[in-house]
C-alpha cells in the first residue's frame, strides 16, 4: 500500500511540474540571402548576464526553434542583422524576415507584441521625417525661428501624445502579464536614469498588485523614488549600488539592427 502511495505521488509530483512547463515552436523564414548559413540565437536575461537558451542555423531561408520554458517570458531572437523579441508561450509562433521589415506572430501575446512595435515604429518614422524636414527647410533657408520650428513642433507634440497613449494603453491592458512589465522597461530604456516621471506615477497609480511586485518594475520604482528623494535632500545615504543587470535592446536598437545595412544614422527618440 505504501508503494502503490508512493508511486501516486510521483506521479502526480512528476503530471504538477511538466503543466508548469510552457513549450514553444518558432518557425522561422527568410528571403535576405545574407541569412544563409548564418546562426540565430535565443536569448534570454538570466542573473547579471545573457544567456543562450538555443540556437539554430539558416538553411535555404529556413530556420526552427523549440523547446520548454518554466514561466511564460520574453526573449530575444538574435543576428547580426536584427533582434526580435518573442514571448516565448505554448503555441507555433511564426517569424519572417525580409531586408527591411521583421514579422512575427501567430500566438496571443506575440500578436500583441507585434502590434505594439509597428505602431512604435510608424511613429518613429514620423519623427525621423520631422527631423529630415527641418535640415531640408535649413537647407533651403527657410525661415526657421518663425515658421518652420513652430510648425515642427506641433507636430513633435503630436506624435509624442501618440507615444504616452500608445505606452499607457500598451502597459495598462497587459498589466498582469509578461507584456505589461516588458513594454514598461522599454519605456525605461528611454530615460537617463529610473525617474519617477508623470507618466510613470500615472501608471502607478492604476496599476495592479501584480505589476507592481514584478520585479523589474519594483526595482526601477525603488530605485527611481531613491533618485528623487536624494535630490529632495530626504536621504541623506546613498544606497549600495546594485550589480548591473543586463539591459534589453530598446526600440532604436532593434530598429538600428534592421538598418544597419543601409547605412541607418536616424535620431533616437525621446518620447518622454
Amino acid at each position: 500500500m505504501n508503494n502503490k502511495l508512493s508511486v501516486f505521488i510521483c506521479v502526480v509530483l512528476v503530471t504538477g511540474l511538466a503543466s508548469c512547463m510552457k513549450s514553444y515552436n518558432i518557425e522561422g523564414s527568410t528571403d535576405h540571402p545574407g541569412l544563409d548559413n548564418s546562426f540565430v540565437y535565443l536569448k534570454i536575461a538570466k542573473g547579471n548576464s545573457w544567456t543562450d537558451m538555443d540556437s539554430t542555423e539558416v538553411i535555404h531561408g529556413k530556420f526552427g526553434l523549440s523547446g520548454t520554458t518554466d514561466s511564460l517570458r520574453v526573449a530575444y531572437l538574435v543576428n547580426d542583422k536584427f533582434i526580435i523579441p518573442l514571448v516565448l508561450e505554448d503555441g507555433m509562433i511564426n517569424v519572417k524576415v525580409n531586408k527591411d521589415r521583421r514579422i512575427w506572430g501567430g500566438t496571443d501575446l506575440n500578436d500583441k507584441l507585434f502590434q505594439f512595435f509597428s505602431r512604435y515604429d510608424s511613429l518613429k518614422i514620423r519623427v525621423d521625417d520631422l527631423d529630415h524636414e527641418y535640415n531640408l527647410a535649413f537647407m533651403d533657408g527657410e525661415d526657421m525661428q518663425n515658421d518652420v520650428i513652430p510648425r515642427l513642433n506641433k507636430q513633435y507634440q503630436l506624435i509624442n501624445a501618440s507615444m504616452d497613449s500608445l505606452f499607457t494603453q500598451s502597459v495598462v491592458e497587459n498589466f498582469d502579464n509578461v507584456l505589461g512589465p516588458f513594454i514598461f522597461m522599454t519605456y525605461a530604456q528611454t530615460q537617463q536614469f529610473p525617474e519617477m516621471t508623470p507618466w510613470v506615477v500615472d501608471i502607478m497609480s492604476k496599476a495592479t498588485d501584480k505589476f507592481k511586485n514584478d520585479p523589474l518594475v519594483s526595482d526601477y520604482i525603488n530605485k527611481a523614488k531613491q533618485i528623487q528623494n536624494r535630490a529632495n535632500g530626504l536621504e541623506q545615504v546613498a544606497p549600495a549600488t546594485p550589480k548591473a543587470s543586463p539591459k534589453p535592446p530598446t526600440p532604436n536598437e532593434m530598429a538600428a539592427s534592421a538598418g544597419k545595412e543601409k547605412g541607418d544614422t536616424s535620431k533616437v527618440v525621446k518620447n518622454k
